[in-house]
């Protein structure tokens, strides 16, 4: 069976492409000499995605019921508590599930963000205090 080659994403840096040092570790995520971002963090990674569904889920509460129509409770079944959710209730849902797939996609891709920069200034304030 033929192997394929790794994709250019998730090839291993062996040099940085800022400063065009040896990177050490390939599992580093910023470059020792100059805090070059080399990496992208899961949970960056999984922000990103929540907030594509977010998206997502925003189209198909405008768009749902023109492009493909809200189905009907089969066999009139009853949810709990609620009785058979029209297509209005379908649709608010969906608009609610965007909302808390953005807002939780937004803190994610943040999150990840923000541990970059820190390890980044590190890299940084180290190298301005040994020069």
């Amino acid at each position: 069976m033929v192997k394929l080659p790794t994709p250019p994403w998730a090839r291993r840096r062996e040099f940085c492409p800022n400063c065009v040092e040896r990177v050490a570790d390939e599992r580093s995520f910023v470059c020792a000499r100059c805090g070059y971002q080399l990496r992208m963090p899961r949970v960056s990674v999984v922000g990103l995605g929540a907030i594509a569904a977010g998206v997502a889920s925003f189209l198909m509460s405008a768009f749902g019921g023109w492009a493909i129509p809200w189905p009907a409770m089969p066999f009139g079944l009853a949810i709990p508590f609620l009785e058979n959710p029209t297509p209005e209730d379908l649709q608010n849902l969906s608009a609610w599930l965007g909302a808390v797939l953005l807002l939780a996609g937004i803190a994610l891709a943040y999150a990840g963000a923000y541990s970059m920069r820190r390890r980044s200034d590190k890299v940084t304030r180290r190298r301005e205090r040994l020069a």
